[in-house]
């Protein structure tokens, strides 16, 4: 008997609990929705540039082309300083020391011979002044730098930019939830939900061989534009006129 009052308590708890639940939670998931997504593009010029320069040294011992490299690079960086470049914009990205060997022909049995060492030092330097990048580059190569992997042009400080495709999006998806609605003959009670993403694209980069720079120094560097795509996938409560 005991048994059977605690299980009749127990239901009518649970009856309790959902009668409690408003009614707008039970029917959220079953309103009528339109669902849009919109886009916002900002554009803008690039004020920065990223620079990735190396030294590759080879001699027949390791310890004469670590020493090489190290006073190759010592020149790199001291001419990156003396053009403005302070100290928190240089990282050095890369460091290696590899053997380097002489293979016998095809079909020969002789093993491959050890010839010397090949050591190598990247870094990467940021420009924040882009009038300055073309001389730079030609006192980089002639200061020892053998090796310029790219320079990456960018934005210093994306995030306000950031926010104004975010805002731009936004408004975008607004702007066609209502055009969908009109055309349904409904009308947008609120939003639902939103999901965002950004879409952007590969920031320009330019490479050249040391030669190169040195042969066509100054550099000359046109920053272009970079553009910041916002992007939202909103859904939209709708409800009669």
């Amino acid at each position: 008997m005991a048994f059977v009052r605690r299980t009749v308590a127990t239901a009518l708890a649970v009856v309790g609990l959902l009668a409690a639940i408003p009614p707008a939670v039970a029917q959220e998931k079953s309103v009528p929705t339109i669902t849009v997504t919109g886009e916002g593009l900002v554009t803008a010029r690039p004020d920065m540039a990223v620079v990735s320069v190396g030294v590759v040294t080879r001699a027949p011992s390791a310890a004469e082309a670590m020493t090489q490299n190290s006073k190759a690079m010592n020149g790199v960086l001291a001419a990156a300083k003396q053009a403005g470049i302070e100290a928190r914009d240089l990282e050095t990205s890369r460091l290696s020391l590899q053997p380097q060997y002489s293979y016998p022909g095809q079909g020969s049995r002789e093993a491959p011979k050890l010839v010397g060492y090949e050591a190598s030092n990247n870094v990467s330097i940021r420009v924040r002044v882009l009038d300055k990048l073309g001389g730079l580059l030609d006192q980089l190569v002639t200061s020892g730098a053998n090796q310029i992997r790219g320079v990456e042009l960018t934005l210093a400080e994306p995030g306000p930019l950031r926010d104004q495709a975010r805002t731009a999006a936004m408004k975008d998806a607004l702007r066609k939830a209502e055009i969908l609605a009109d055309a349904a003959g409904v009308r947008i009670v609120r939003l639902f939900s939103a999901i965002e993403g950004f879409a952007e694209p590969p920031r320009p980069m330019m490479r050249m061989s040391a030669d190169a720079a040195v042969a066509r120094a100054p550099v000359p560097v046109e920053a272009g534009e970079q553009e910041i795509r916002g992007r939202v996938t909103a859904e939209f409560e709708i409800a009669p006129k």
